[in-house]
C-alpha cells in the first residue's frame, strides 16, 4: 500500500475525537467483521449523446465477515425496494421487480439487472476506508491522519474514491460522506449511521 499525506481543511465532524494514526485505525477496523450501514446512494452515469443516467436509494447494508454472509436493500424515496441482496459463501440471490436471480458474480448480476455498476467486492473495503488491493494508493489528512483519498484497480478499471467527512462510531472515526468515479460513472453515498455488531466492538 502506498501512501502520502495531503494538507486539508479538518474533514473530522467532531473536533473532541481522539486522533488514531492510520496503523491503528486499520487495526481496529480489521476486527470489525460484522457491520451494518444506513444512508443514500446515488448512481450518475454520462452517456454519449445523451442525457445523463441518475438513480438515488437509500441504503441498508448488513455484513457478517466470519460467516461470509451479507443483505443488502436498495429502496426508493417513496419506500418502493428495489433491489434486495442476501449473500451466503459466495452465492449471490437478487430479487429485482419481484422475480428473483442467482450467480456467482455479484457485480456481473447487478449490472445485468438494474444497468448499475457497483463495485460489490471493493466498496466493503472502500466504505471503511480501507485498499481493496495491496498497490492501492492511499492519501492521509495530515492532520487526522485518516484517508482522504485512494486511488484503487477493480477489475481492470481505476477507481477513485475521495472522503469528504468522517464521525464517530462506538469511538472508530468512519467516512460518511464521499464519492466513487470511474470514466463517466460517478457514486455518491452519505451514511446516517454504522453499526459494528460484533462481539468485541
Amino acid at each position: 500500500m502506498l501512501s502520502g499525506c495531503a494538507t486539508k481543511p479538518n474533514i473530522v465532524s467532531k473536533d473532541n475525537m481522539q486522533i488514531l494514526n492510520s496503523e491503528q485505525r486499520v487495526a481496529l477496523l480489521q476486527k470489525k467483521k460484522a457491520w451494518r450501514l444506513r444512508g443514500k446512494i446515488a448512481f450518475i452515469q454520462k452517456i454519449p449523446d445523451e442525457q445523463d443516467k441518475r438513480e438515488s436509494a437509500t441504503i441498508f447494508w448488513q455484513v457478517d465477515e466470519n460467516k461470509n454472509k451479507q443483505t443488502l436493500d436498495l429502496t426508493s424515496y417513496l419506500g418502493i425496494n428495489v433491489l434486495h441482496l442476501s449473500s451466503t459463501q459466495g452465492e449471490h440471490f437478487l430479487k429485482v421487480d419481484g422475480k428473483e436471480y442467482h450467480s456467482d458474480n455479484l457485480s456481473q448480476l447487478i449490472y445485468s439487472l438494474t444497468g448499475l455498476t457497483l463495485p460489490t467486492e471493493a466498496l466493503s473495503f472502500w466504505l471503511k476506508g480501507l485498499p481493496y488491493q495491496a498497490d492501492d494508493q492511499v492519501v492521509f489528512d495530515s492532520k487526522t491522519s485518516l484517508p482522504t483519498s485512494i486511488t484503487s484497480n477493480y477489475h481492470n478499471a481505476s477507481w477513485q474514491i475521495s472522503y469528504e467527512k468522517y464521525q464517530i462510531f462506538k469511538q472508530l472515526p468512519m467516512a460518511t460522506k464521499f464519492t466513487i468515479k470511474k470514466n463517466g460513472l460517478l457514486i455518491k453515498i452519505a451514511i446516517k449511521q454504522w453499526t459494528f455488531t460484533d462481539k468485541t466492538s
